[in-house]
């Protein structure tokens, strides 16, 4: 049997102290092997060949915080209550003054456990305590573990448990391993195991000195667990961002951005969405104290005014219009952009005359701003990527011929759309993608820009426009279950985590 020069030290090791049981502590103290990580992957090597077996002992120790040590000191807060009750030589006290006896983070840890360990009543603001010199279990057991960490000595799991969520106390596992021959492993070694240098590349010297007829030349095998190393790489949020860019540019789409400041002019009038849409209130968006106004263009102003109260434009009536008084004030407010559209919108307002004769196809991806309860799937702050396709003669069908081929260079071969509202697009619709065990999952939105956002930056092409959140796709493709474990940066994860499932 061929053996690695390692795996013949660690057999050695067994021969000459003619024991068939080593720890791997005593193994790695061995100037043959020389570390714990090095014994335990000869013994997986050795393990796979069955000429040893890994013997592992699990047992969970119990260690004191540095909040659990202060408290071992300096008395738990509800003693440090029954302490100054009993040197002032009265048995209560109001809630209202135990600012003088604790910090502010232990007072509702200390009302919560008196009454639960019921060592107190609370009357009327008051607490009463009748015995002073209560026995409290909790602070003997912590006494106790101070001395002995043994887990298993103890069988008061109420008691452990408390001090844990406390904060008083971790408990951690701690595996014991041993290194044990098999028969196999004893047969062998019953042969002399003798120790050649070895090398593992052969080079010219070795050849022109003759050096290499007496080492002995490593065989390999690519199969041999080793040591994982984790090199650095690409943030997966951003791994997707850069997905989606390259695809877009491969499609013939160009990049374009704005700040994440804007007024409410660019972020929704011109988007034409009324001023009393629910998403504009405190609900859904962040306003900014300072500056709390911003500059925007008055000609423009004007011709979404009207568009917004009467559905006029150039004394054409082109739509019914919202019929409500427009205020120029609420324009001019400035927001934190809830969506990437305003980038699309600006960039066909910037468009000289000569230019809106020309195709365009451009996308935006970047930061936009919602005021959402955070949850498994909200946050107030996520990536957004919208894209606009305008030229002569584009229609709902190129639109979805487009989405297809886009989410189908994402990965995703099934899809379906369905129809949809939104404010600045008619007809709209949301396309939906297939995960095998999820079932379908709405991954964007998308439309024809209506007239109503067109005549007044003086588009007369059709607009084709999209948009699609990047933190669901990131979700998607990295297998999660919560949007804010992308965000939490937690290395181990990140260390470990395959970009697509």
């Amino acid at each position: 049997m061929e053996l690695h020069i390692d795996e013949k030290k660690l057999l050695k090791i067994f021969q000459d102290s003619g024991k068939e049981e080593i720890t791997v502590k005593e193994l790695a103290e061995n100037e043959l092997m020389g570390s714990e990580t090095k014994v335990m992957r000869t013994a997986l090597w050795l393990s796979g060949k069955e000429l040893v077996e890994i013997i592992e002992d699990k047992k969970e120790y119990i260690k004191l915080t540095e909040r659990g040590e202060k408290a071992l000191n300096e008395g738990f807060p509800e003693r440090k209550i029954a302490n100054y009750l009993k040197e002032k030589g009265i048995n209560s006290i109001p809630i209202k003054d135990l600012g003088n006896i604790l910090d502010k983070s232990e007072i509702s840890p200390a009302l919560g456990n008196l009454k639960k360990k019921k060592i107190a009543k609370i009357d009327k603001g008051n607490i009463i305590i009748d015995n002073l010199d209560y026995m409290d279990e909790e602070e003997e057991l912590l006494k106790k573990i101070k001395i002995n960490n043994n887990l298993e000595e103890y069988n008061n799991a109420k008691a452990i448990d408390n001090l844990k969520k406390r904060g008083f106390i971790e408990v951690e596992e701690i595996v014991d391993r041993t290194i044990k021959l098999t028969e196999k492993g004893k047969e062998f070694i019953k042969n002399p195991i003798e120790i050649k240098e070895e090398i593992s590349q052969l080079t010219r010297e070795h050849i022109i000195s003759g050096k290499w007829k007496e080492c002995h030349i490593r065989p390999y095998d690519v199969n041999i667990p080793t040591e994982d190393i984790y090199p650095a790489k690409i943030h997966p949020m951003a791994r997707v961002i850069n997905e989606v860019k390259d695809i877009l540019i491969g499609m013939g789409f160009k990049e374009v951005k704005n700040p994440i400041v804007e007024v409410e002019f660019w972020n929704f009038d011109v988007l034409f969405e009324p001023q009393d849409h629910p998403a504009r209130d405190m609900q859904d968006t962040f306003f900014l104290r300072y500056p709390d106004k911003g500059d925007v263009p008055a000609e423009l102003l004007k011709k979404v005014k009207d568009i917004h109260e009467n559905g006029m434009f150039d004394g054409e009536k082109i739509s019914k219009g919202w019929s409500y008084k427009f205020d120029e004030n609420i324009s001019k407010r400035t927001v934190l952009r809830t969506h990437t559209t305003v980038s699309s919108i600006k960039y066909l307002a910037s468009l000289s005359d000569e230019e809106k004769n020309h195709a365009h196809k451009v996308f935006c991806i970047d930061r936009v701003f919602r005021n959402e309860t955070i949850d498994y799937k909200h946050l107030p702050e996520f990536y957004q990527c919208e894209g606009i396709i305008m030229d002569d003669d584009v229609n709902f069908d190129n639109l979805m011929g487009i989405l297809v081929e886009f989410l189908r260079r994402l990965g995703f071969d099934k899809v379906r759309v369905r129809p949809a509202y939104f404010p600045f697009t008619e007809p709209s619709l949301e396309a939906e993608v297939y995960l095998e065990g999820k079932g379908w999952l709405e991954l964007l939105g998308a439309g024809i820009f209506r007239p109503e956002v067109l005549k007044p930056i003086g588009i007369e092409k059709p607009v084709l426009a999209w948009g699609i959140g990047l933190s669901r796709l990131a979700m998607l493709r990295l297998g999660l279950t919560d949007i804010r474990e992308l965000h939490k940066n937690e290395l181990n994860w990140l260390k470990k985590v395959k970009y697509r499932q």
